[in-house]
């Protein structure tokens, strides 16, 4: 069995491709708002102190840490 990474141990400068993700209804929704939905790619542009910054198709958004940690990448 393989095991995914999070979105939040994404360094800067790479891409993810989103697998899962292991939230709640509300999160869920959240990040399908956002573009954040398994099969897509997206490019880590921040991952410091506070919010992500990610590239999800044309836009860039912030994602909580918290929330991040739910995206389960490869």
């Amino acid at each position: 069995m393989q095991t995914h990474k999070t979105l939040k141990s994404v360094i800067p400068g790479k891409t993810a491709f989103v697998v899962a993700v292991a939230a709640g209804f509300r999160a869920r929704n959240r990040l399908e708002s956002m573009g954040i939905i398994p099969g897509v790619e997206v490019d880590v542009l921040n991952n410091g102190n506070g919010p992500m910054i990610v590239s999800v198709g044309e836009g860039r958004v912030m994602v909580e840490r918290g929330i991040a940690e739910k995206v389960l990448v490869a």
